[in-house]
């Protein structure tokens, strides 16, 4: 059985992830890993309980990350949710995406901090985990409670490409029970007349089995401009992006537009790369 991996750095928002991810772990009943990195100035799983004496700063930071740890575990299995944690020393931003296994996850959840976006979890920054991770990873900025979900708002760009990733995220968020809508920016660059649009997207629906989904379809002068429009005017309670490397102007959202939204809206938000 796959986990949700939770990394934590035991700020507010990352507490916050927490929380929300024993609930999301619950209703999908998935186990869940809380994961925490220390830097220590040797390395620590070398040393034997005598040696690690001569580091007592170390040591005490490595018990106090053992002590939360255990409570947010605690906390998960009275919520009947089964849980265990995962404590790795000097971990670089390189190995924690090599940690990230799909064939081990279904979901990493993380906290964000305030309106800065990703800043340092585990020791890194992070941006690099939502444009490399072979995992959808969902960033949550405040307190949320998974029973306020009403809608959720999927963005891709209707093409062939893209419809692994989508399935893959659709399998997660249909569990959710909620309403779901897909939207497609027709920008200036890439523009297309809404039969096109209407046939793209029958295409691409009839190709993943997936039928009465509404799909809704805004202009606007970029991506980034035309899924704030949506943010705002469909409200949606979580936002998902089918992410890709950009190339060229043939594309519809780079991982850096994903990171924008994260910025300026407080609501979840829920990214897959398609290429990855």
């Amino acid at each position: 059985m796959k986990y949700i991996l939770i990394p934590t750095d035991f700020s507010d928002s990352a507490n916050y992830a927490s929380e929300f991810g024993i609930q999301i772990a619950k209703l999908l009943e998935l186990p869940l890993r809380f994961l925490h990195s220390i830097q220590t100035p040797v390395d620590w799983s070398k040393l034997n309980r005598q040696d690690e004496n001569k580091y007592p700063e170390s040591k005490a930071r490595i018990n106090s990350a053992k002590e939360q740890l255990k409570i947010w575990e605690k906390k998960a299995e009275e919520k009947e949710v089964e849980a265990e944690h995962t404590l790795l020393f000097n971990t670089g931003m390189e190995e924690l995406n090599s940690y990230v296994n799909p064939e081990k996850y279904e979901l990493v959840i993380m906290g964000t901090h305030g309106t800065k976006g990703f800043e340092k979890i585990l020791g890194s920054n992070t941006q690099k985990l939502i444009r490399q991770s072979k995992v959808p990873v969902l960033a949550i900025k405040y307190q949320f409670d998974i029973s306020n979900f009403k809608k959720i708002l999927i963005a891709t760009d209707l093409k062939e490409e893209s419809q692994n990733a989508f399935k893959k995220v659709y399998k997660f968020l249909e569990k959710l029970k909620t309403e779901v809508e897909l939207v497609y920016i027709n920008t200036p660059y890439n523009f297309r007349e809404t039969d096109q649009i209407d046939n793209m997207a029958a295409e691409f629906l009839a190709k993943i089995e997936i039928k009465e989904l509404n799909v809704q379809c805004l202009n606007a002068n970029n991506e980034a401009r035309g899924i704030g429009m949506a943010l705002n005017k469909l409200k949606p309670d979580l936002f998902t992006s089918i992410t890709h490397q950009r190339s060229g102007l043939d594309t519809i959202f780079s991982p850096s537009t994903t990171e924008e939204i994260i910025n300026n809206y407080d609501l979840p938000v829920l990214s897959i790369n398609r290429d990855l």
